[in-house]
Parts: structure tokens; C-alpha cells; sequence
């Protein structure tokens, strides 16, 4: 005689803790609460948030259970459990009647009916139909059985009245066989206006976690030296990626894979390149420094990133990829002059502008082919005074109208101030100033009137950024900046 009260089958249930690692704890729990001859219950709860495994365990567990059966005696006549499941997604419905239409023809489907199946248009007709279908499954088992239906985001469901989850959660009471667990993100108190519903919490993965699962896996390519290596350095890259970008942006386990997986390739290009080895790792995260500085492979694209072959890259091909999304292609010919001539007015102090852009020193500086800005007594009387270079020191505040000044300089040196006509006095000057401030590529100091000359700013890019810009100008920055 078979037990009445049996858990679910333990090498089922480490098969699917294997495949799932981090929710043994969910896995148990749910598929005693689903199990024929454990506890089932009427209705169960599953919440968490996006890419935790709710839906993807939920249908392992389902899919082990409707295979796993019961040993019968060797006359046969003892009865086999059966459990049969229906899912029904709540994204792929467009309203309340379309979810209970689509609920009919997967309970219809799983059961294998083969008769017509009627028009639900409210709750009153899907507890009749599924009562319909249901015991004629029944009557057709040899033994215990239970049906499981579930609604996958039934709290995002469109259209939906509200006392639609209720109503779901009263159809156990007329149909008993039957189970309802709801897929939720986050249910409110009472949500289904009935005492004693057990709920599940699956809870986001945290780092330990999420390295552990995606080091299952072995990322493609793989490493010239072998398997081992590969997942030596696998594990301390995914580390790095959750501590520069996935930390703040992507916790969740779908997002972090992604990002990992579209970082693989760059990260590896130098070892594959032969450029550097796997080891030290200190070494190679050093040359992808930047990078785990960019944020964007955060943001989602219908476009693959276009795939290169490390071996035909060469370095004039490598600045063109990030072209686009430079301050030089975005910025007009003047905004990039007036924020050249604030780094200027930012890092240079105030004593050395009649040595770096009066007109007489300019004309000696031509008659000389060009070269520094400052004499070699003024350098070395620099050295001595100080030895930290002012591109390490922070920016500093400056007054408007010593920008404008060094801007005018620095315009007669450029390429392309020709053809372009005279900004004395004109507007554009202040509307390109306040176009910057709004791009935070310059910051006002102090809360002096915007149009006032005497208005202090400070710059907030680089000397890299600059140095950029004024190559795209005709303006070498470093001929400008005083030792």
C-alpha cells in the first residue's frame, strides 16, 4: 500500500538544485507545496524581482513532477499520480478577456481535449469551462491528480478588473483539484483577500552568487593557454565588471551576464593579439582600464556591436570605433574654442597671459617656428619654485572676461577661424557659455549675474578631452599651458 504523505523523489529534486544553484531553499519549498502527495496547497505566492529564476524554476519543477510517477506493484493495480501544468503569460495577453480566453486553451491543451472549446468572455464561463475540462481529466486518472495553472505576471496584466487575483484565488474552493501560483514582482498586503497563502521569496543574487553561477559556464573564445586559465581569469573579470559597473547599474543576474559577455572579447583581445599574458591580472586589467570606465554597454542596443578580428586590427583602425561619441563631432567650432581657452584660464595663473597670448610674444613665437609658450629661464624658475605639474593640480575659478581674452588668442591660432567672421560683441558667445554650463562642461562659481563679466566659472573636463579638441581646432594645447 503506497504512503499517503510522501516528499517529492530527493535525486529529482539535487538534479534541479544542480541546475539552479542558490535556491535550494525556493526549490524545496515549492515543490513540496506543488507535490500530489506532500502539502498541496489551493494557491501559492512566488515574488521577487526581474531575472531571480521565478519563472524558469517554477517550470523545471512543474516538468519533474509531471514525469515523476509512482513504482506500481507487480499486479499493477496500484494507481499512478499524475500532476498536469498550464502557464499562462500575462505580457502575452492584451486584455482581461484575452487572459481568461488564453487560460481555457492552455488548460484545454494540457489536458488533451479533444471537443471544442467554448468562449470565456468572464470569471462566471472560466469556472465553468474549466470545471468542464478538469473532470473529464479527472475521471480519466487512475489515481490521485492535480492540476496546476499559472499566471506569470499577473500583476502586470493589462485591462484587468480589479478583483481579478481574488477571483483566480477562489477557483480551488469549486474546482479541488486544481492549484493556482501566481508569479508576482512585489504583491501588496491582502492581495487576494484569503488568509493563509503561502508565499515565496526569491531574493536577488549577490556578488558571491552571481560569480558562482556565471562561472558554470566557460566564456567564448577561450584563452590560447586552456581551459584552466580561462576560468581563472573568467572569475577575477567578472569581479572587476560587478565592481565597476554592474554594482550600481545591473545588479540583476540577466543584465551582469550581458554586460560580461559583450566586455569577454575587448578584455581578451591583447592575450589573443599576444600582446600580454593572462598572468599577472593586474597587468591586463591595467591595459582595459578604460574600458570599466565606459558605461556604454549599460545601455540596450538593437544593433550588435560590429565584431573585429584581433589579428587584422591595426592602430589606425582602432580610433575610428569611438568617433562618434566624442566631445569634437558633437561641440560647434566655437564651443570648442571657448572651452579650450576656459581649461586655459583654469590651470594657467593669471601673471603668465601677457607671456602666452600677447600679440608680440605670438609674432616672436612664429618668427621662431614655434615651440613653448614660456622661455627656458621661466621654466627652470618655474621648476624650482614648484615641480607639480598644474594638468595634476585641480581647476580654478576664473573670471569671464579673462576667458574671452585668451579665447580671441587662441582663435587667430586656430585652422579654421577663417571664413568664419568676427564674434566681437555678438550674442553667440554667451549663448554658446550657457550651452556649456547645461552640458556641465563648465561650472559657475559664486551667484554673480551670468551676463556680468566680472562672472566666475570653472572648467569640469580633462586634459585629455582638451587636448582632443584642440587638435580638432589647429590649436596645440600643450604650447599654451605654463610649466
Amino acid at each position: 500500500m503506497a504512503s499517503l504523505f510522501s516528499l517529492p523523489n530527493e535525486l529529482r529534486i539535487s538534479s534541479l538544485c544542480s541546475r539552479y544553484p542558490c535556491r535550494e531553499q525556493q526549490i524545496r519549498s515549492l515543490a513540496t507545496l506543488l507535490s500530489v502527495r506532500a502539502a498541496p496547497s489551493r494557491n501559492i505566492i512566488i515574488h521577487g524581482l526581474e531575472a531571480t529564476g521565478k519563472s524558469s524554476i517554477t517550470k523545471a519543477i512543474l516538468e519533474e513532477l509531471a514525469t515523476e510517477q509512482e513504482a506500481t506493484t507487480p499486479n499493477g493495480d496500484t494507481p499512478h499520480d499524475g500532476l498536469r501544468y498550464a502557464i499562462v503569460k500575462s505580457a502575452e495577453c492584451i486584455t482581461g478577456r484575452h487572459l481568461l480566453e488564453q487560460t481555457v486553451g492552455a488548460v484545454a491543451k494540457a489536458v488533451e481535449w479533444k471537443g471544442p472549446v467554448g468562449r470565456c468572455e468572464n470569471l462566471s464561463q472560466l469556472v465553468v469551462e474549466l470545471s468542464r475540462l478538469l473532470s473529464s481529466w479527472t475521471a480519466s486518472e487512475n489515481g490521485n491528480s492535480r492540476f496546476v495553472l499559472v499566471f506569470d505576471g499577473i500583476d502586470r496584466q493589462r485591462d484587468a478588473p480589479p478583483t481579478l487575483p481574488p477571483a483566480l484565488a477562489r477557483l480551488g474552493e469549486i474546482i479541488p483539484p486544481l492549484t493556482i501560483l501566481f508569479l508576482l514582482t512585489s504583491p501588496r498586503p491582502q492581495l487576494l483577500h484569503f488568509p493563509g497563502v503561502p508565499h515565496i521569496l526569491f531574493p536577488t543574487y549577490t556578488k558571491p552568487e552571481l560569480l558562482l553561477i556565471l562561472a558554470l559556464v566557460l566564456p567564448t573564445p577561450l584563452l590560447p593557454s586552456g581551459e584552466k586559465d580561462t576560468r581563472e581569469t573568467h572569475t577575477r573579470f567578472l569581479s572587476a565588471v560587478y565592481d565597476s559597473l554592474s554594482k550600481h547599474s545591473g545588479r540583476d543576474l540577466a543584465s551582469f551576464q550581458y554586460v560580461a559577455a559583450q566586455l569577454w572579447p575587448r578584455f581578451i583581445r591583447p592575450v589573443l593579439s599576444g600582446e600580454l599574458s593572462p598572468t599577472p591580472f593586474s597587468r591586463l586589467l591595467l591595459a582595459n582600464r578604460s574600458m570599466f570606465q565606459d558605461d556604454s554597454v549599460l545601455v540596450p542596443n538593437i544593433i550588435s556591436a560590429p565584431t573585429t578580428n584581433p589579428k587584422t586590427t591595426t592602430q589606425a583602425s582602432l580610433p575610428k570605433a569611438g568617433k562618434t561619441h566624442t566631445l569634437t563631432n558633437l561641440l560647434p567650432f566655437h564651443s570648442r574654442l571657448l572651452l579650450i581657452a576656459s581649461y586655459l584660464a583654469s590651470y594657467n595663473p593669471p601673471r603668465l597671459d601677457v607671456i602666452l597670448f600677447m600679440k608680440t610674444s605670438l609674432q616672436k613665437r612664429r618668427k621662431k617656428g614655434g615651440g613653448t609658450a614660456l622661455s627656458r629661464t621661466t621654466k627652470a624658475s618655474a621648476s624650482k619654485s614648484r615641480k607639480i605639474s598644474r594638468k595634476l593640480l585641480g581647476p580654478q575659478a576664473f573670471v569671464l572676461e579673462r576667458m574671452l581674452a585668451i579665447f580671441h588668442a587662441i582663435r587667430e591660432e586656430s585652422k579654421g577661424a577663417r571664413g568664419r567672421g568676427n564674434v566681437n560683441g555678438s550674442a553667440d558667445l554667451q549663448t554658446a557659455i550657457a550651452t556649456l554650463c547645461s552640458l556641465r562642461l563648465l561650472v559657475r562659481v559664486g551667484s554673480a549675474d551670468a551676463l556680468d563679466g566680472g562672472a566666475r566659472y570653472r572648467v569640469a573636463v580633462g586634459w585629455e578631452v582638451v587636448r582632443n579638441i584642440g587638435r580638432s581646432v589647429g590649436v596645440e594645447v600643450e604650447e599654451w599651458v605654463g610649466e
